[in-house]
């Protein structure tokens, strides 16, 4: 062997995981966004040690520079489904966790095209122990009123409490495997009689997007929450949307979920689905704007 062989053999070191790779692309969009370069030699240099480490920079060393994939002065590759979920993931994380007396939600629904021709408005306040109040502009007229039943979050269909929810796994396969064991254990049932396997794939999906849409989670519990989203297969991009970017999911079922997700604030800013708090899913046609944030603005 000589010394050139000996040399490649010693710096060779394992390829970087796909997830780093997809990390490591959508913060150098973004930083790409923020901050131009100046030079554009310096640029893709730290292009090439922020996607993969010393890994990648050795792989340069030995192979030879790569060629950038887009325009020096060209806008940026657009992002993946896959790394728009991921780069929500980050932004969750570092966000201050918020405080209020009263976790508030509120779901509009678009005017449909038959019936009721304006949007449907509903607004929830519920207190850390549970006591909760509800407006909704066309079953009640836009009238509050106090639920004479406390509150009830489900993940898996077992009840659980906002501490409980605070406590939840910050590690993505772990979160997925603690709602899966709740899933395993509920005595929901179907229509059909006891939940299929698909039902229950299914339900895990969709407590894992309540816990980035109307779930007070804390911040790295919705990071992981995006990331456990991001590992489903079959998720595909819509382009570009009101607020951030179109994503498709599969579902089980027959139905399909559409998310508007912006990855620069980890928010989910519309969805076609939503679970209501102890009960079903609700599917609608057209996609509903949704903010959900802890607030000490009474109900009114």
């Amino acid at each position: 062997m000589d010394d050139l062989q000996t040399l490649a053999t010693a710096l060779r070191k394992p390829d970087p995981s796909p997830e780093t790779v997809d990390e490591g692309r959508h913060r150098l969009q973004n930083a790409m966004r923020r901050r131009p370069s100046r030079r554009r030699t310096t640029g893709w240099l730290a292009a090439g040690l922020t996607l993969a480490g010393a890994a990648a920079a050795t792989a340069v060393v030995v192979s030879g520079p790569a060629e950038p994939t887009t325009p020096p002065n060209g806008p940026p590759s657009p992002m993946s489904a896959r790394q728009v979920l991921l780069a929500a993931a980050t932004s969750a994380e570092r966000t201050p966790e918020g405080r209020g007396t009263y976790w508030y939600v509120r779901i509009v629904q678009p005017k449909a095209e038959t019936g009721p021709r304006t949007p449907l408005i509903r607004e929830r306040w519920t207190t850390r122990s549970g006591e909760t109040w509800l407006r909704d502009n066309v079953k009640t007229g836009g009238k509050l009123h106090k639920s004479p039943f406390r509150s009830v979050v489900t993940l898996g269909g077992v009840p659980v409490s906002f501490e409980e929810i605070q406590r939840l796994p910050a590690d993505p396969d772990a979160l997925k495997a603690r709602i899966a064991e709740a899933v395993r254990r509920t005595r929901l049932r179907t229509s059909a009689g006891e939940l299929t396997e698909a039902d229950r794939e299914r339900l895990l999906f969709l407590d894992l997007v309540s816990l980035v849409t109307t779930i007070p989670a804390a911040p790295k519990v919705r990071g992981a929450a995006f990331r456990a989203i991001a590992s489903y297969p079959g998720v595909t991009s819509a382009g570009e949307a009101d607020g951030g970017r179109g994503l498709r999911f599969p579902v089980s079922g027959g139905h399909q979920a559409r998310l508007v997700v912006d990855p620069e604030t980890g928010q989910v800013r519309s969805t076609n689905f939503y679970a209501m708090p102890g009960g079903p899913t609700l599917w609608s046609p057209r996609t509903m704007t949704i903010s959900a944030s802890w607030t000490d603005m009474p109900p009114g």
